[in-house]
């Protein structure tokens, strides 16, 4: 009997022209030892990328045809939108060719053009996997790497420019923000490089790679230059990955365990240290009182210890734990088609949202300004022993602590169970986002001047729920000088019960989302947000005067009566 052909694994390339994605290829195709297969996006008219490749003089027969890399070119269009049909194709003739010769890839590399949205395409590898499209038997989509640009990060990053008016960076990008593309591609990785670092201080690459890891606390940040990677810990025996696995809203819980996690870390670390210090002043105190014994003057008459309250931190903190990935199927609602109730699958991996194991299972119940907001428990009965990617359950709470230490860049979810008032969210929050592309103020006025807790964020992602849409799930999404809410899709209470997912495991996924309490099944308020020097409880409280009080919360219901869908498992409703 014939073995089956093995499945390939792919790795995707992003980032902006200029990054080194050639650089990085190049490097991998002479030094990694594996057979690679090679598909090279380019939208510019003469595929720069590719005569590079095949042009390498390190060969030893430069003209034979059993290259270091089978090299297939992307001149029609970017992959991640125009030409997906293509993309495919081109993968099914790598296939073809290593079967022709017998030789099997160990990796195929796709290089995306410096415009292309990472996200689509890791949902074209979704969408054929639920078409059953016979490709997918061969090959997977396994890691996610992204290039940036160490020396123009900080001013991508604060761009007000959309990617047309840059075509330096690549293009075809249309309207969209630099900054916002230059976020998804770092924050859709499971790798991040960070390439020409010879161009910065020890210090600088130090706040680089703090800012990178908070902004995809599930992403390795690898520092090199002259894209040298290395290449067996990226493309290699030791490569591992997460994020490809995921979906959109996987990766939002993902990072929602993550904040939570690191929050929690920060605040041990710093209980730990009052607590280290309060020993060793009363170590100090005892060494006086012997000493003073002995006759030594020490006055402690000053000194007042009954300040120090083991427990006067007067956090109260999220330890809500994500739903573990494991790697069995579990669906996702795709939020993208409003009104279409698409169930996403990647690698086989169906995915709701689906957290990773980062953090506790505990349950809290937050009690601010007399609103009662419940947080909930996320629980998840699959056996974790044999997960191939359990290293990711790695403790990125030291690493979060190092960066929060040397760079003061913090993170914290808000997470509430109460609409906003869209009115007072303009008015008293989205008024003073520090951005200077506000797309939901429609031309409103903008906070110049004034102080807000919330001009100290960097970057904000989240769900939202807003008062006068009950079934629509918005999502927030802030970064740089740029920000917007759009419309996510409906929350999946309001999704008829016929068009959940069937299977148990994937059912009780979502269900972990409901509170029971409230009635309101999955709507909530879940923002990550991460910044420098930020007051969690100053920005919590601005957020928080934009909720609905606790009588416009009674209107809500009587003007919102026409209940959701019964779904099957829903916990009884308040």
């Amino acid at each position: 009997m014939v073995d089956a052909p093995r499945s390939v694994p792919v790795t995707m390339l992003s980032g902006f022209l200029g990054a080194g994605k050639t650089s990085l290829l190049r490097h991998v195709l002479q030094h990694s030892g594996l057979k690679i297969g090679c598909i090279v996006n380019d939208v510019a008219a003469v595929n720069i990328d590719a005569k590079l490749i095949r042009a390498d003089q390190n060969r030893a027969d430069p003209s034979s045809t059993t290259d270091l890399a089978d090299t297939i070119e992307l001149a029609n269009g970017c992959a991640c939108c125009s030409i997906a049909d293509e993309l495919m194709l081109s993968f099914a003739n790598l296939i073809e060719l290593s079967d022709r010769r017998e030789t099997p890839y160990d990796r195929i590399i796709l290089e995306n053009s410096g415009v292309a949205e990472p996200q689509n395409i890791r949902d074209q590898f979704s969408d054929a996997i639920m078409e059953g499209h016979p490709l997918m038997s061969r090959i997977h989509l396994d890691s996610l790497v992204t290039l940036v640009d160490s020396g123009t990060f900080i001013k991508e990053y604060s761009s007000r420019a959309p990617l047309v008016s840059r075509p330096d960076l690549g293009e075809g990008g249309g309207l969209r923000p630099v900054v916002d593309l230059l976020v998804e591609q770092i924050e859709c990785a499971d790798y991040v490089v960070l390439n020409k670092t010879d161009l910065l201080d020890e210090a600088t690459t130090g706040s680089l790679s703090a800012i990178v890891s908070s902004l995809n606390p599930l992403a390795q940040v690898v520092t090199c230059q002259h894209g040298a990677v290395p290449c067996e810990k990226l493309f290699g025996s030791e490569a591992q990955a997460l994020v490809a696995l995921l979906n959109t809203e996987g990766q939002h819980r993902g990072a929602v365990a993550a904040a939570r996690t690191a929050h929690e870390a920060a605040l041990r670390e710093e209980r730990e240290e009052k607590e280290r210090k309060e020993r060793e002043e009363k170590e100090a105190h005892k060494h006086g009182k012997e000493s003073n014994g002995h006759g030594h003057a020490h006055d402690h008459a000053g000194h007042d210890h009954a300040g120090h309250d083991h427990d006067a931190h007067g956090h109260k903190h999220d330890s809500h734990d994500s739903h573990k990935q494991n790697g069995h199927a579990h669906d996702e609602h795709k939020h993208h088609d409003h009104g279409e109730h698409k169930h996403e699958a990647q690698n086989g991996h169906k995915h709701h949202g689906h957290d990773h194991d980062h953090a506790h299972h505990d349950h809290e119940h937050h009690d601010h300004d007399s609103h009662e907001h419940h947080d909930h428990d996320s629980h998840d009965s699959h056996d974790h022993s044999s997960h191939p990617h359990k290293h990711h359950k790695h403790s990125h709470d030291r690493k979060e602590t190092t960066a929060a230490k040397r760079f003061g860049i913090t993170s914290f979810v808000y997470s509430r169970r109460r609409p906003f008032h869209p009115q007072r969210l303009k008015d008293l929050v989205l008024k003073w986002m520090p951005v200077s592309h506000n797309k939901t103020l429609e031309g409103a006025e903008r906070a110049e001047d004034g102080a807000s807790p919330i001009k100290a964020v960097l970057r904000s992602k989240g769900f939202m729920w807003v008062a006068n849409s009950h079934t629509t799930a918005f999502y927030w999404s802030h970064a740089g000088q740029y920000f917007e809410i759009r419309d996510e899709g409906e929350w999946w209470a309001a999704v008829p019960d016929d068009m959940w997912p069937e299977v148990a495991a994937q059912r009780a996924i979502i269900l972990a989302d409901f509170d029971a309490s409230a009635g309101f099944g999955d709507r909530r308020q879940e923002i990550v947000f991460i910044g420098a020097g930020m007051d969690e409880k100053a920005i919590s409280a601005q957020l928080d005067s934009a909720l609905l009080t606790d009588e416009e919360m009674e209107d809500y219901k009587t003007n919102f009566d026409e209940p959701d869908p019964l779904h099957v498992g829903e916990p009884a409703r308040a």
